[in-house]
């Protein structure tokens, strides 16, 4: 025989404590009580109260329950009823309580309930029903007759009742009748209708009563799982007693997965307030379910089922669906490196950090690749797995879906192979176990990190040592990257060929000094010096060199891994110096010596000394000559070779026709025996035969380019003048006033700096005058410009006089600018026309300057011209082309121009308002305060 067992969802008995459970709180006319109940004391009546009048929704019937339903039980109304005799049908009385809810297991399909319900608006041969109400919004679920059971406890509490001891009832609701509710109210009804309407009588409202419950305790993503644990406890589980969990889309609005679990010990949730829900002891679950890629991006919550359905989960079931929801995330992908540097005494790159990637639920493994920016590949990989991360979810990316499972460390050994190179790290989600490949998505972090890049070096020596033919090399190359690249090579390069041209093995030795003085964090600097020589071969003669200094794991050839420094020095194999110390003529014979040393002689050993005849034009004589030892030129000159070898004499006998014409000398070193074919050679300008001269007190004429005088690129403040302060004035409108930077200037050009940013100072230097939209080269351009040499060696004192005119006619039509003294292109005034004159006839005046002429105070540097001693005073009478001619300004002795005499009483002259061919005198200058000489 099988064993009834009863659930007790509700305490039974005359002690009835307040349940533990929630309670909604009873809708008009019902009585509840906030402490212990005995059924012996009179509860407080209250009016009549009809389900039409509920608070929620009127009506108890609700479409399907009605009496017809067959839930009728015994009909009691014919009994006889003693208690009409004494009834008390004025004063109002309408209470009741629920003694007990239980769960029948006898067939697993009815809920037992037991009260009592007592008023005085009820009339002999009324029905008593017994309704249950969906508890979340009164729709009926259940009604029917009850069975009347006698309560002489009642009877004594409401004595005049006329239904009170008979009040008492039971009923059995078919457990699926309740309609998967997760709250069911009762209503205790008296009423002389036979389906249980209203008609007469009275209602009463118990206290609603909990069915089910449910809290998920956690709902999270691990991995590529989501993990759920919980608890529900539903009275429907007595006859669904399988139990699955469902993982339902909110976004697509579909069940993804569900699946069967078994309900497990939950002590504790029938201790906190769900102990009158059968199951409520033995509720709680916990499941995963594998993330697919559907998943992503979508909003997930839980369904919990119980089941008639053992197999699917379906056929007659209650549902509880927890409010929670889970929002996978598709696209988010965060990271941050704790660490990513070297670590010197290791040889390894020490990584740590975090990576939060919603791919990570569908990708679930993790590797690190370190990457070579230098050379544009990985170079190692590793499986590492995840660690804890809370602090990552807690700071900003909980909605990542392993933000609590991001955090990475590991180490990478460093390789030969690495030194030098920049690095990045990756941090992959895969689901390729084995290779890391596959379905991938990948995390570049921003920070790079330098391989053994750190390294510095210094020459103490690199020159050539000529008379051994060698380049002696000494200094110090200290690198991180010694530590893995264990050999030193010293590499000679020909950066004229562009390529190496000799390397040595070369060992480093210490080097205190390098690590006490600004180096001690490079791991070599103690032992980083060294010194060593190249041999010099006839295939470097004229080219140029550096030197790098290589670290390598490489012994035997210095290639392999490795890290260069290339030093900023440079040797020079195209030297070439030379000196006449003295040049004499004795009728026909000729005689000199001197000094020519020269890198060529190593490959053109045949030296010549050339006689050239100016006059002529050509070469007149040569000979080879033998070179003697020369140790004071060596003290000087000994980085170039042949320096300690370099001295020669000569003697040249030569035709009389050639006995005055102007000589100079040329020295050559030639490789073929007759003083052609390959050379290299020297004109030795320092002495001359038979040139023209001027005496020594006067100018001495330049037989080479004459170069400039002063500041090149220099800047310009007020009282400035010259070619870039017209320049100037023309881009800020002033050009039209007389051509001196004023102050007014300065407070325009200061507006220009300050729209473009630069200092306001109102002087004009290189940044103002790109600024202005002025040319960049002209900057200095205009500064440089002196008059190329219009005569040269040889030529007669009328040649020179000539060059000099003929500069002066490159300026016809210029504009008269006051302080200028430039190229052709531009204008000039007087003294500036008299410079560049002078300059392509090889005098070079100290005493003005073609750039100073435009500084504050140099306006009149005809005065000056006119003061020089080193031009010679000749009178009015005697006046010659070439001549300078000064003038006073008109009733005064002071000098106020100077022009160039032409000859036949005309001058060229700059003079307001062009540069032009006048004559001598005039009307506006017509007083000569005196005629200069510029070749004697």
């Amino acid at each position: 025989m099988q064993e009834k067992c009863h659930y007790k969802l509700f305490k039974a008995g005359k002690n009835w404590c307040t349940m533990m459970i929630t309670l909604v709180a009873v809708a008009t006319g019902v009585s509840l009580a906030s402490t212990n109940v005995h059924a012996d004391v009179a509860t407080q009546t209250a009016p009549t109260t009809t389900l039409t009048s509920s608070p929620q929704n009127g009506q108890v019937n609700a479409g399907n329950n009605n009496s017809n339903s067959g839930d009728q039980v015994k009909d009691n109304s014919s009994e006889k009823n003693n208690q009409q005799t004494n009834a008390d049908y004025k004063t109002p009385v309408n209470a009741g309580y629920i003694d007990s809810v239980t769960a029948d297991t006898d067939n697993a399909n009815t809920i037992d309930v037991s009260g009592w319900h007592a008023t005085n608006q009820y009339k002999t041969g009324m029905d008593h029903y017994l309704i249950a109400l969906n508890g979340d919004n009164n729709q009926e679920l259940y009604r029917g007759k009850v069975e009347t059971v006698s309560r002489p406890d009642v009877q004594k509490v409401y004595p005049k009742a006329p239904i009170s001891e008979n009040g008492g009832f039971k009923a059995s609701i078919p457990v699926d009748r309740l309609n998967n509710a997760s709250s069911v109210r009762f209503v205790s009804r008296y009423t002389n209708d036979a389906n249980g309407e209203i008609n007469g009588g009275a209602d009463f409202w118990y206290p609603t009563i909990q069915t089910k419950a449910g809290y998920l305790d956690n709902f999270k993503v691990n991995g590529n799982n989501i993990e759920v644990s919980g608890w529900h406890a539903d009275d429907q589980s007595v006859n669904k007693p399988n139990h699955f969990l469902i993982l339902f889309d909110k976004t697509k609005n579909k069940e993804i997965t569900r699946q069967a679990v078994k309900t497990l010990s939950s002590s504790d949730v029938a201790r906190n307030g769900y102990n009158e829900i059968v199951n409520a002891d033995h509720s709680r679950f916990s499941a995963n379910f594998t993330i697919t890629p559907a998943m992503l991006g979508d909003k997930l919550t839980i369904v919990s089922r119980y089941s008639s359905d053992a197999k699917n989960g379906e056929g007659n079931r209650s549902d509880y669906w927890f409010n929670n929801s889970l929002k996978l995330g598709k696209d988010k992908n965060a990271g941050y490196l704790d660490q990513f540097r070297i670590d010197n005494k290791s040889n390894k790159v020490i990584v740590s950090g975090w990576n939060a990637n919603d791919q990570s639920t569908i990708l679930t493994n993790h590797y690190l690749i370190l990457f070579d920016k230098t050379a544009n590949h990985e170079v190692a990989r590793q499986a590492v797995k995840t660690l804890a991360s809370a602090d990552v979810a807690q700071n900003g990316f909980a909605d990542v879906n392993n933000a609590d499972q991001a955090r990475f460390t590991t180490s990478f050994d460093i390789t030969p192979a690495m030194v030098g190179h920049q690095f990045v790290l990756v941090s992959r989600y895969t689901d390729d176990a084995t290779y890391g490949e596959g379905n991938h998505s990948d995390y570049w972090y921003n920070q790079a990190v330098d391989v053994y890049t750190n390294q510095a070096g210094y020459l103490d020596q690199f020159h050539v040592n000529g008379a051994n033919k060698q380049v002696v090399v000494s200094g110090w190359h200290a690198a991180d990257a010694s530590a893995l690249l264990k050999n030193h090579y010293l590499i000679l390069f020909d950066k004229t060929a562009n390529r190496e041209v000799a390397r040595e093995n070369v060992k480093v030795t210490a080097s205190a000094d390098v690590a006490q003085n600004g180096y001690g964090n490079i791991q070599n600097a103690g032992q980083s010096r060294y010194s060593t020589t190249f041999d010099i071969t006839p295939a470097m003669v004229g080219h140029q060199f550096v030197l790098v200094s290589r670290y390598t794991d490489d012994a035997k050839n210095g290639e392999g891994d490795h890290i260069d420094y290339w030093y900023n020095n440079n040797v020079n194999l195209n030297n070439n110096q030379a000196w006449l110390d003295h040049f004499t003529q004795n009728g026909t014979t000729i005689s000199a010596s001197g000094w020519h040393a020269d890198d060529a002689s190593m490959i053109d050993s045949h030296h010549f000394i050339i006689l050239w005849d100016l006059s002529k034009g050509r070469e007149i004589a040569r000979k080879e000559v033998t070179n003697v030892a020369s140790p004071d030129i060596n003290n000087v000159y000994g980085n170039i070779l042949g320096a300690n070898n370099a001295r020669f004499t000569v003697d040249f006998n030569i035709d009389g026709q050639y006995a005055h014409d102007a000589m100079q000398l040329v020295s050559r070193y030639s490789n073929a025996d007759n003083g052609e074919g390959n050379y290299s050679q020297v004109w030795l300008t320092n002495q001359y035969l038979n040139l023209y001269q001027n005496p020594s007190w006067m100018y001495q004429i330049n037989y080479s380019q004459i170069q400039p005088s002063g500041p090149v690129g220099h800047n310009i403040g007020p009282g400035y003048e010259g070619i870039k302060t017209q320049l100037v004035k023309d881009r800020i409108g002033t050009g039209y006033q007389h051509n001196t930077y004023t102050t007014a200037d300065a407070y325009r050009v200061m507006s220009v700096q300050r729209a473009h940013g630069l200092p306001a100072t109102g002087w004009v230097d290189y940044n103002t005058w790109v600024a202005l939209g002025l040319p960049a080269d002209q900057w200095t351009s205009i500064d440089s410009y002196i008059a190329p040499l219009g005569a040269g060696a040889g030529a007669s004192r009328q040649d020179h006089i000539e060059a000099m005119i003929r500069q002066a006619y490159q300026y016809m039509g210029k504009p008269w600018l006051a302080g200028c003294s430039s190229s052709p292109a531009y204008g000039v005034d007087c003294s500036g026309l008299v410079m560049q004159a002078l300059y392509a006839g090889g005098i070079n005046p100290t005493s003005c300057s073609s750039i100073y002429h435009g500084f504050p105070g140099n306006e009149w540097n005809s005065r000056n011209l006119f003061a020089d001693p080193h031009f010679m005073n000749v009178s009015y009478n005697d006046r010659q082309r070439g001549d300078l001619v000064f003038y006073y300004q008109p009733g005064t002795h002071t000098i106020w121009h100077v022009a160039i005499y032409l000859g036949n009483n005309q001058v060229i002259e700059s003079w307001p308002p062009r540069v032009m061919v006048q004559p001598i005198v005039n009307g506006q200058r017509n007083v000569i305060a005196g005629i200069r000489r510029v070749f004697a």
